[in-house]
C-alpha cells in the first residue's frame, strides 16, 4: 500500500491558473507554512549546486578517482560555505557596514616576498629590472619528440611537436 499523498498548487494573485504543482507524503500534521518551506527546499538546493558548479568549480573536476573527487569536491564545498558567510556580512543595499577583520599595519620598509629589487639583482643578466632581461626575440622552431617506442618507429613514425 502507498503512503498518502498530498497535492499543494502554487496559484499566485492575479495569475488565472496554478504556476506549480507538488506532491508530497509529509504528515497532514504539519502546519502549512512548514509545508511549504519544505517544498521550496528542493529550489535552494539546486540552486546552491548550480552555484557550487559554476561559481566555485565543482564541475571542473576531471580526475579518475574517487579520493581525488572527494579532496575536490571538499575544497570546493568549503570554499562556498566561506562565500556564503561572507555574502551576510554585506548588507542588501549599501556597503558594507564593518568588516570582520581590522586592518593590518604594515612597515613601510616591508616588501613582499618575490618583489624585484630597485637596486637590481648582483649578476644583470638575472634582474627583472634589466633591460636585457626582457625577451622580445622570436622563439626557436619548436622541437619533435617521437611518440613511439624506439623499437616500434619505422621511417614515417608519427612525431610529437613541444612548444
Amino acid at each position: 500500500m502507498r503512503p498518502e499523498e498530498w497535492l499543494l498548487i502554487e496559484w499566485p494573485e492575479g495569475e488565472d491558473e496554478p504556476t506549480k504543482y507538488w506532491l508530497s507524503t509529509l504528515p497532514k500534521d504539519l502546519a502549512f507554512p512548514r509545508l511549504v518551506d519544505l517544498t521550496k527546499l528542493r529550489w535552494r538546493i539546486e540552486r546552491d549546486y548550480q552555484e557550487l558548479k559554476q561559481e566555485v568549480g565543482l564541475g571542473h573536476f576531471e580526475g579518475r578517482g574517487w579520493r581525488g573527487f572527494h579532496h575536490h569536491a571538499t575544497l570546493c564545498i568549503a570554499a562556498y560555505g566561506f562565500l556564503v558567510s561572507e555574502r551576510e556580512t554585506i548588507p542588501p543595499c549599501g556597503p558594507r557596514s564593518a568588516g570582520p577583520f581590522k586592518e593590518l599595519a604594515v612597515s613601510a620598509r616591508h616588501r613582499p616576498r618575490g618583489a624585484s629589487d630597485k637596486a637590481g639583482a648582483s649578476y644583470p643578466k638575472l634582474s627583472g629590472n634589466h633591460e636585457a632581461a626582457t625577451h622580445h626575440c622570436a622563439h626557436p622552431a619548436p622541437l619533435s619528440m617521437p611518440v613511439l617506442h624506439p623499437a616500434n618507429q619505422t621511417d614515417n613514425a608519427s612525431r610529437f611537436v613541444t612548444q
